[in-house]
Formats: structure tokens, sequence, C-alpha cells
């Protein structure tokens, strides 16, 4: 059986349930100060750690980088786009609004939802109480564009050469849909639950009702990139069933609805809704045809019937988003065949590029948005992508976020354009996600989806249910139940704190020889119990710490990247990248993987920091 079936999500389930059951039995209504107060508030306290990957620091910046660039001017309104070199970085309907910075519909229609998801799972690992104020007037305001018809309506707008009259992104109804569950479970608040549900009724009379299946049509009023799929008060142009998956935004049918049913699903399992369930399958059986899957034109292998096992060509986000939204509404339903489909479709999509390190595409939300999809494939047990998700977390996962030793880069990248005024923007965009390798401007469309993988891999790191830690990554995590400290990859090291568990499993890497493992309880040797790739702990006691060492161990692999069709030798000291020799063009020395000479030291260094812990578990 799998670990992960043993003990599954069902303590975040419960514990999420019970706080937004108790705030709205005490009547929670929508006002700044509650509409994103935490529903269980967690506490703080001091502690000297290793200096090593520390994903709440992560997260404080990336919601530090959300809340700086919210444009009070614009009602708490969001930039697409933030380009250090602007002539680099055309966008197609955008508008210049100071320097470097650019406004556009997108934003509010699709991207702004993303970012307040992110800031919902942000909140809750950081703990963080800056700017509370002003991200519940932002909250505010996107509810505010709630219509009657249950929909998210964005206001035309002639200043951002959009559409002139209120329109309807499909792509923003999925992801303010999935921005609503996580702050429902974070609140309690009924006001995102009555959101939700209209949202649902909304949906259920815009989309195409076909037999079994539902899809949204793609022709609007408008025609032109991000506008022909949007939807007016006069209705759809044409509702014509979409033949292939090409027959979409930037070229994807996937990438503006392939989401859309995994909120759906996710909604149901916090309401019981069965409007979302069924509309979620409908969606999904017309996302799973087989024409909409592998090579469209040419077929795939010989013997191999590639729309089976969902193997595909092209557009990485919208194939990523929807395996995962399949997954959501597979195990909502508990279809088999849908999981294994899920599972084949994340199996192949992991070949591309330099995949090892979670380098699939250019965008700096192409490792974040896979992490989740092999987390969730992970919890539920349809597969263990424990080793790919420490991979991908320890290299592009993290090394596309820009962090203040960048800021002397982005400088030198700004050249001319480098003024007091263009500094400020600058510092503004810590924490975000870069849009390209070159780590020349940020995208409303990454930085959500970079810092959400930050959080998908922070919540995987430890799970908790009936006395029993699960401690799937070696990482850095504090938590009610036990922390952990991790000294990897200066060390082969990792010390548990004990605070409420009565049985530990801990997740040993795949590069680490089991022979050499050793472990002690206080100062007590204790004998290795091993569960597949797990080590066991049983009998624990509050207050006990469990030691685990082993060697590090430095390795090189080969691999071809396929953009560049080159054989790249990779450093690695554990799942650490330490150097790619010879250097892709993409990946700019100065930007990626040029500061990680440090991790070949042999000693972690300790710092002092406050650690927040809480109970709350969200479903994502």
């Amino acid at each position: 059986m799998k670990l992960d079936n043993l003990l599954g999500n069902a303590r975040g389930t419960l514990l999420a349930a019970l706080a937004v059951l108790l705030s709205v039995a005490c009547g929670a209504s929508a006002n700044a100060g509650q509409i994103n107060e935490p529903a269980v508030k967690g506490s703080y306290y001091e502690a000297e750690v290793p200096d090593t990957l520390d994903l709440a620091e992560r997260g404080r910046w990336g919601l530090d980088h959300f809340l700086a660039i919210m444009r009070d001017d614009r009602n708490y309104e969001m930039p697409l786009i933030i380009a250090f070199r602007p002539e680099e970085v055309p966008m197609a309907g955008s508008t210049m609004d100071g320097p470097m910075v650019q406004m556009h519909g997108n934003s509010l229609g699709a991207c702004q939802p993303k970012a307040m998801e992110a800031m919902a799972f942000l909140r809750l690992m950081t703990g963080s109480t800056k700017g509370l104020d002003r991200e519940a007037k932002m909250a505010d305001m996107m509810l505010s564009m709630f219509g009657k018809d249950g929909l998210h309506w964005v206001p035309g707008s002639s200043d951002k050469r959009w559409i002139p009259e209120p329109f309807v992104m499909v792509h923003g109804q999925g992801r303010i849909l999935r921005a609503m569950n996580a702050w429902y479970q974070y609140t309690g608040n009924r006001v995102w639950l009555d959101r939700i549900n209209g949202l649902i009724d909304g949906i259920d009379k815009i989309v195409e009702h076909k037999g079994d299946y539902a899809y949204f049509p793609v022709h609007g009023r408008y025609e032109g990139e991000y506008l022909r799929s949007c939807y007016v008060r006069e209705g759809w142009k044409d509702t014509v069933e979409p033949p292939n998956e090409k027959f979409g935004e930037e070229g994807s049918l996937f990438n503006h609805q392939g989401h859309v049913p995994g909120g759906m699903a996710a909604s149901y399992s916090l309401s019981n809704n069965d409007k979302a369930l069924r509309l979620s399958g409908e969606l999904v059986r017309f996302l799973t045809k087989p024409k909409l899957w592998a090579d469209w034109e040419k077929g795939d292998y010989p013997m191999v019937a590639g729309p089976d096992h969902a193997h595909w060509h092209g557009h990485w986000h919208g194939h990523i988003n929807t395996l995962r939204a399949i997954l959501d509404y597979a195990v909502a339903v508990n279809d088999p065949r849908l999981m294994l489909f899920a599972r084949e479709g994340y199996e192949w999509a992991r070949q591309k590029n330099l995949g090892r390190i979670g380098f699939f595409e250019d965008q700096g939300c192409a490792a974040g948005r896979t992490i989740g999809l092999a987390v969730k494939l992970s919890y539920y047990g349809i597969g263990d992508y424990w080793e790919d998700v420490d991979l991908y977390i320890r290299n592009h996962g993290i090394e596309m976020q820009i962090v203040p030793e960048d800021m002397p880069y982005l400088r030198k990248l700004a050249g001319k354009n480098l003024n007091e005024e263009t500094e400020k923007v600058l510092a503004k965009c810590v924490g975000a996600y870069a849009g390209r390798a070159s780590k020349n401007c940020t995208f409303l469309c990454c930085s959500p989806h970079g810092n959400m993988g930050v959080f998908y891999a922070w919540d995987g790191t430890l799970r908790y249910r009936d006395g029993v830690a699960q401690v799937n990554l070696l990482l850095n995590r504090a938590s009610p139940w036990m922390d952990v400290d991790s000294y990897l990859p200066y060390e082969g090291k990792v010390v548990l704190k004990n605070k409420e568990a009565r049985e530990a499993l801990v997740r040993i890497p795949l590069w680490v020889d089991k022979k050499s493992v050793r472990c002690r309880v206080d100062q007590r040797e204790a004998k290795n119990t091993w569960f597949g790739q797990y080590l066991r702990f049983t009998n624990l006691e509050e207050k006990d710490i469990i030691t685990i060492e082993f060697p590090m161990v430095e390795r090189t692999e080969l691999w071809t990247m396929e953009t560049h069709g080159r054989v790249r030798t990779c450093r690695f000291k554990g799942n650490t990248l330490i150097e790619i020799s010879p250097m892709s063009p993409q990946l700019h020395p100065a930007a990626l993987y040029g500061r990680r000479q440090d991790f070949l030291k042999d000693k972690a260094p300790m710092r002092k920091v406050t650690r927040y812990v809480t109970p709350l578990v969200l479903k994502w």
C-alpha cells in the first residue's frame, strides 16, 4: 500500500473544515479585517536553524512582491508585466504605465486571480501580517466584479486597448474559482462560498452542453489574441465545437479553459455542490477526448495509442493545468482510469528539455505548475514523485525566483533606464518569478504559479495524521507536530524535533546509500527500519529529537537539452545542481545557477529565525 494512501489528506480536510464551520457559525461577513483573516491563527517562536533552503522565507518574499505591486491609484490592480528592458518584452495590447510597468486587461481578467490564490497560500505558510488592510481592499475590489449572473466581469477599459465593454475571460473564471476555494478555507468567511456557488451557476449557463459533455466556445465578439475567447453581454458569436487542442488562445484550447473543472471538483469537496461536480465531469469528458491529445496531425509511436496515455505536444502550461484538473475530478469521483491518465500525462511531460531539474520551459511558472501536479499525484498514492519534487524545488523551482542577490544583475539589465524611480521598481520585484530564463522581466502569470510551487513543496514536505508524521522532503519545515531542520546540501544530516507525533516516516532520497544511514533518537542509536524509501520511527515521545546522518554524494549526469540538442554535464551534490557545462544560452550564469559554489562546503551555516506554525491545512 502506498504511504500516502495510508496517511491521505484527511487531517487537513478535517482541520480546514472545522475552521470553516466555526467561522461560518460565528456569522463572518465581508469587510476589511475579516475577509482575509485566518480562521485559525498560528504561533511564532525563535529558533536557530541551518541556513539552507527555507521555503517559508521564499514565501515571504513572494507575498511582499504581490503587496508591493498593487496599485493604490488603480484600485489595487496589479500590472501584468515589469520589464527591466521594455524593448525586449513587447506585449500586444499592453499599455506602459510608468517606467518598466505594463498594464493589461489580462491582469484583472485572469492573472490577478492567480495572485490572489497564491497570497492565501503564502499567508498560511508564513504567518505574515504585512499589508492586510490593502490586501482586503484588493479582495473587495475583485469580489465587486461579480455580476448578478454569478460570473466575474472585467470592466472595459479603452486606456488598455482592450475590450471597451464588460467582458468575461474564460480562463479567469477558473482562476478566481481556485482563489476563492483557497480563501474560503483560510478564512471561513461565507462570502467566498456564496461567490463560489454563484460562479458555478453562471458558468453552467455559458458553456455549450452536448450529450454527456460540455465545452466553452472559443468565438467571442472580438478578434485578437486573448480577445477572441472572451464572453460579452451579447453572448457568443459562434458555439462550434473546437476540432482540436490547438484551437484556442496562445494556440492552445487547454491554456484558457483546461483548468476550469479542477476548481469545480475542489469546490465540491468543500461544499457538496452537486452542480459543481456534474459540470466538472462534463468538462473533463470533453477535455479527455482523443482528438485533443497526442500529435493530432501525425499520430504517435507505432503500436501506441497516444491519446489513451495522455501523450501530448504543445502548450506546457495548458497541458499541465488540464492534467491537474482531470486529476482533481478523478479523485473527487474515485475514477482510476482518469487517475492513470493524469499520471501518464505527467510522466510523459517530465521528459521535456532538462526536466531533471525542473527546467521544462523558459518561463518561471513551468516548474511551479509541475510541482503541484507531482505533489498531488503523490499525495493520493497514484504515483511516488517525491524525488522529482525534491529535484524541481531545489533547482529551477527556486532559481527562477528573483531574490535580493539578483539586484546587481537587474541594475545592469536596466542600464540607461536606471534611476531613482526605476530602482524602486526593481526592489518591488524581489519575490517575483521571472518571465524569461534571462530574468529580464516578470509576468503576473509566472509569479503566482512560481510562488505556488514553493507552497506546494512546503505543504508536501511534512504531512500528519492520527499521530503519524510523514516527512517526504528533507527541507526546513516548522509545524505543530514536528519540526524539520535540514543541513542539506552542505551536510547529509536532518534533525527532527518531535512535538506531537508518536510515529514518524522519513523519506530518504534515492542518491543516499541506505547502508550508510545512521540514526539516533535523542542520544540513543536507533535501528534502521525501512518501509520502501522511508525510515520508520515508533514509540516517539514529546521533545524527542531524531537525528539522521549519511554521507553527501557528488555526481555528474549527462543530459541532452531538447532546445539545443547539446549534451550537458550536470554536477550535483545530493539533488542540488551545482553547475551545468557547457552553460545553455538560456541559463545566464549571472541570473541562474551562478551562486552555488558555496554548497560544496561541508559545514552548514546556522542562523536565528522567527518560525511560524499553523494547524490549518488547505485542500488545493
